[in-house]
């Protein structure tokens, strides 16, 4: 079965449901086209197709759906990994924990150190040089050792932390932009005319990005920092628990920024990322229809418009930029409030005779590192808030079933061979992104087997529309499309689609050669490719040869 969308010599129907204003045109179309106004043409071809318009209402309430996105849990950014990824995962956490301790006991071998010193100083000042040398030389070898064993353990641990948590983040990316591009492929086309293609190629590209960026070695450096911070004041609190807990009281401020912290970014992050997608769109849209916009001299309009999207993700940026920064910037104030409380808590209980000076500089140092430490995880905590954000989007579009879905292969009664009668019957239909403008009001058209049918109309009456519901491009709202006397919603979509031939007003061609753009228009390409006499015959019969 072959549908020609070009009038030719044969029967001309019409119908009263056919149009909008129900008056279909009967007069001949001449050879119009001039090469010198392809770009206008173009346009009005375009314009020519319902879906192809921009309802900018429409538009607006999906931007204002696709905001009410929740972020995605943390939990819910690891649903694509296997069970290598778990174990990879796993390690990754065990060498990120392992790294975590270490520096802690680093900070209390090198206040054993200093204590060394110390003493080297009070034999030197007491006259007992000879015990004081020999003291510090002894001490100091045990301790570089010791200095050299954790430096060996390190670098292993961080090797640990980067390949597993890195290679993990690999497989998950690769597995999420492979599902992605999968369910946009199988997406029915009325999904197609409600978004735009700019904006899923830029998520495919920016936001799994961001999301495989926060499933891997930063959540590594996370367990890490949050394993010394806890680490650090255990032992603070051996070393002196009265010290410590009087430096605890501003841990619930630190808390509660970080906190804040990661709320923040992720709704923010979805918000930019959204308007980073539209532009993209816009961009895209654009560029492929340059000709189109170079004809009605468009530019400053799609420059304008570009530069209202761009601008409303650049805000979210920038507002992101001043939390991240403030957060970051209160967590760093407040941990230095503890060393000042610290401090001032340790010098009176010295005065007091309650510790020794060693005992304190042991307290306050893996304080110290602890709360670096601690103020380490707030970029990490940042980058995997984003993860959460931009996944949003894209597992929502992993998510969805499409109602016509052309890759199920179960659904439907397989089509072997097609006869070639056609019949509508009371077809009412709108099309999604314009479901208040009717196209199709009770259209009814039976075409007999070898026909030759060509329909004639105003723009928008729906002559496209047609052969779209032969495809099964879209379902009708009311009324069947009937293929042989059975209705189409009962075949198999992807089988029905292989007997269905159609040259489009613009065709479009991949990158390839041309032989193997009409290879791919065979019934079974895959498992039954033509040959090239198969391909030359079809090119002489289409007079493409």
């Amino acid at each position: 079965m072959s549908v020609d969308r070009k009038s030719g010599d044969g029967e001309t129907k019409s119908s009263n449901g056919l149009s909008r204003t129900e008056s279909v045109a009967t007069k001949q179309s001449g050879s119009v086209k001039d090469e010198a106004d392809d770009a206008l043409i173009d346009a009005l071809d375009k314009l020519d197709d319902p879906s192809m318009v921009v309802d900018e209402k429409k538009s607006a309430t999906e931007d204002k759906d696709a905001n009410k996105l929740k972020p995605v849990p943390v939990l819910k950014l690891f649903r694509f990994a296997t069970k290598l990824d778990i174990i990879l995962s796993l390690a990754g956490t065990f060498f990120s924990c392992a790294s975590g301790v270490i520096n802690p006991v680093m900070i209390i071998i090198f206040s054993e150190l200093m204590g060394v010193i110390l003493t080297f100083e009070t034999l030197k000042y007491e006259g007992q040089l000879d015990a004081a040398n020999h003291h510090l030389d002894r001490e100091s070898r045990k301790y570089c050792l010791w200095f050299m064993g954790l430096g060996i353990v390190m670098w292993v641990m961080s090797f640990g932390v980067n390949a597993c948590w890195a290679v993990a983040a690999e497989n998950q990316g690769l597995r999420i932009r492979k599902l992605y591009y999968q369910a946009i492929v199988r997406q029915d086309i009325g999904w197609f005319d409600t978004v735009k293609t700019g904006e899923l190629t830029t998520r495919i590209t920016n936001d799994v990005n961001l999301v495989q960026d926060g499933l891997g070695e930063k959540f590594g450096f996370v367990f890490m920092n949050v394993v010394a911070f806890v680490v650090s004041f255990i032992i603070a609190l051996v070393k002196g628990w009265k010290l410590t807990l009087v430096c605890l009281c501003v841990i619930p401020f630190i808390a509660a920024a970080g906190g804040y912290l990661g709320v923040a970014i992720s709704k923010l992050v979805t918000q930019a990322q959204d308007k980073t997608a539209s532009s993209g769109a816009i961009a895209d849209e654009v560029l492929s229809g340059i000709r189109t916009v170079m004809a009605f001299n468009g530019q400053a309009r799609e420059i304008a418009r570009y530069d209202e999207k761009i601008h409303d993700a650049y805000l979210f940026g920038r507002k992101s930029g001043f939390i991240l920064g403030g957060s970051i910037g209160m967590i760093q104030f407040f941990i230095f409030v503890m060393y000042c409380v610290g401090f001032n808590f340790g010098s009176w209980r010295l005065r007091q005779g309650e510790y020794e000076a060693q005992e304190v500089l042991n307290v306050i140092l893996i304080l110290l590192i602890g709360g670096f430490m601690l103020s380490g995880a707030a970029p990490n905590v940042s980058a995997i808030s984003t993860a959460q954000g931009s996944a949003a989007k894209v597992f929502d579009i992993i998510d969805r079933k499409s109602p016509i879905d052309p890759l199920d292969t179960e659904t439907g009664v397989k089509v072997e061979k097609v006869h070639g009668e056609i019949s509508f019957r009371n077809i009412h239909f709108s099309y999604p992104s314009r479901p208040d403008v009717p196209i199709l009001k009770g259209f009814s058209l039976d075409i007999k087997p070898g026909q030759k049918v060509a329909l004639v109309g105003e723009s928008g009456c729906g002559k496209s529309t047609t052969i779209g519901l032969i495809e099964r491009f879209y379902d009708p709202a009311q009324g069947d499309v009937l293929i042989d006397g059975v209705n189409i919603k009962e075949l198999n979509i992807g089988t029905l689609r292989q007997r269905i031939g159609i040259v489009t007003q613009e065709p479009v061609l991949f990158s390839t050669s041309i032989m193997q753009n009409i290879k791919w228009g065979a019934v079974d390409p895959e498992n039954s490719p033509p040959t090239d006499d198969e391909v030359i015959e079809a090119a002489k019969a289409a007079n493409a040869h």
